[in-house]
Order: C-alpha cells, then structure tokens, then sequence
C-alpha cells in the first residue's frame, strides 16, 4: 500500500510542476521557452507514478528516526534557499545550501564548505558567462 500511496504523492507532484509551468516566460534564450523543460519532466514523471499505482512491487522499509530527521533537515534547508536565494545572491546562497546538505549527510564541515563555494561558483560561471542565462551574483541585501 505504501507504494501505492508513493505513487500518488509522486503524480501530484509531478502533475502541478508541470501545470505551473505553463505560465514560464524569459525575454530570452530558447525559441520553445522555459516551459518546455519542466514539462518534458513532469509528464513522464506522472507516467511512471502512475505504474507505481497500477503495478506496485517489493517491499518498503521505511527509514529510522535518525534519517528521517537528516532528509527533514535537508528538505528544510531546500525550503532555506528558495527563501534565500534572492537577498544573497547566487553564489553565496548556492554553497550555503551545498554545505548545509554536505553536512547533514555526514561529510566534514571543512570538504561540505570547500565543495559548496567551488559548486556554486562554477555553476554560476556556467549559467551566467558561458550560457549567457542572467543569474544574480549579488543579491539585493548586497545591493545587486
């Protein structure tokens, strides 16, 4: 049952990120636009979910107290950067989130740090000089 009920969590999921990005509109980049992506993920996405529900198979162990509070921390922390992503910027809100999940995976504060602001930095060299797609160094609590 537990699959099952997975199935229909993962298909609601799936089926209101694809119905929200109906709306994505950039004044640049690709003919198609943003919305394509989303949507190219979300349909099959609800597909497979659906099988889950149609043809459930193997057994669930659900995880114990200790993990469920790591993957609460971490969905938290997602939740963290989405609100923080603004008002500090890209590469800064970006290593945050990748130390803050390093960590409460268990690595060492020094290597989740290092990891975390060599990650977002290229990242951001990615999206912004080499794809041309604008992305915020700095964010508006630091003027930018």
């Amino acid at each position: 049952m537990s699959i099952r009920l997975a199935g229909v969590a993962i298909f609601l999921v799936a089926a209101l990120y694809a119905w929200t990005a109906q709306n994505y509109t950039a004044p640049f980049g690709d003919v198609l636009g943003p919305s394509v992506f989303p949507i190219m993920v979300g349909i099959p996405a609800m597909v497979l979910a659906l099988s889950l529900v149609v043809f459930p198979g193997g057994t669930v162990s659900w995880p114990g107290p200790t993990r469920l509070v790591r993957q609460g921390l971490a969905l938290a922390a997602l939740v963290a950067y989405s609100v923080l992503l603004e008002p500090l910027g890209f590469p800064l809100a970006t290593a945050t989130l990748i130390c803050v999940v390093g960590i409460i995976m268990g690595g060492p504060v020094l290597k989740s740090a290092m990891i975390g602001l060599i990650g977002s930095l290229s990242l951001w060299v990615l999206f912004d000089p080499v794809l041309g797609l604008p992305i915020d160094f700095f964010g508006t609590l630091f003027g930018g």
